[in-house]
């Protein structure tokens, strides 16, 4: 069932910048149409940082109920939240506001996203030797979700082990019986994956690889991958990355982040709206959301 857009038709939005190529419109309006809801998400681009206060609070004055926000004001958006939950605290950014009866509260539904997206797959993190390459903005959440989903160990690999160790003690005390390791990519990080074996979960939050540089690789050495069971990118463009590939080609598991793009915002729809949406549901909707990308 579909509505026409009416003076009761309830609007959501997307905040950031660029904004123009995502799909998140497409996500969130099938949504309101599977729930039957008189709901209409729009992308707005925010150019200016400036102008992010006056789009948050201009948004609450035009009857806004809930904003996704995406880079670069995932931070920023922090300074107008009346109440932040724990998650997106402990991740230091969020992706969703609400408006409450005290104000805007944020959450970050990357996190439960990639769990949600790992768990539709079959991939178990619980117990689990998981390596995280990156340490950036992405990072935050995957290792996150890493340690929420009880792995038994996280390395970090970055190209600057000092933003690595940052990462790392910005979460080692929210889990401290979980050991997070940090080396570099010249450090012999091989050698020490197979002590623990050739089960590792490999998460890739870089933007290596992604479209038009399809051919990056964010590990280039053949060994690493014999480690792997499982590959996971969160770039979904191009849909099989090379690090899927080489993690293909060496006998793993691999995946997209468009599952993880479903989910993060499936939660947010729920958190805005108070309804849960099922697998059933998201599936049908990952159809489309391939064919949109």
């Amino acid at each position: 069932m579909s509505f026409e857009i009416n003076a009761r038709t309830v609007l959501l939005g997307l905040l950031g910048h660029p904004v123009a190529h995502s799909v998140s419109p497409y996500l969130q309006n099938k949504l309101a149409e599977v729930c039957s809801l008189n709901q209409r998400y729009l992308a707005f681009d925010i150019a200016d940082e400036e102008a992010l206060e006056d789009a948050v609070w201009g948004g609450h004055a035009m009857g806004v109920k809930g904003f996704n926000v995406t880079v670069p004001y995932k931070k920023a958006v922090m300074e107008f939240l009346e109440e932040t939950d724990p998650i997106a605290q402990k991740i230091g950014a969020v992706n969703t506001l609400k408006w409450e009866e005290t104000g805007w509260h944020g959450y970050n539904t990357d996190m439960s996203g990639l769990l949600r997206a790992l768990a539709y797959d079959g991939v178990e993190i619980k117990g689990k030797n998981v390596v995280l390459i990156g340490a950036g903005g992405a990072a935050n959440a995957a290792l996150c979700a890493a340690l929420e989903g009880g792995a038994a160990q996280v390395l970090i690999l970055n190209r600057t082990v000092s933003k690595a160790e940052e990462l790392a003690e910005q979460f080692s005390k929210e889990y401290p019986f979980i050991p997070i390791r940090c080396m570099g990519m010249g450090d012999e990080f091989v050698s020490y994956l197979d002590t623990y074996g050739n089960d590792w979960i490999a998460l890739q939050t870089t933007s290596v690889g992604m479209h038009p540089d399809v051919h990056g690789l964010p590990v280039s050495d053949d060994a690493f991958y014999d480690h792997l069971s499982v590959g996971y990118d969160i770039i979904f463009n191009p849909k099989e990355t090379a690090f899927m590939k080489k993690a293909k080609a060496h006998g793993g598991k691999a995946f997209n982040g468009l599952r993880m793009l479903l989910f993060q915002g499936i939660r947010s729809y729920e958190i805005w709206n108070d309804v849960t949406i099922s697998d059933e549901i998201a599936g049908e909707i990952l159809k489309g959301m391939e064919l949109a990308v």
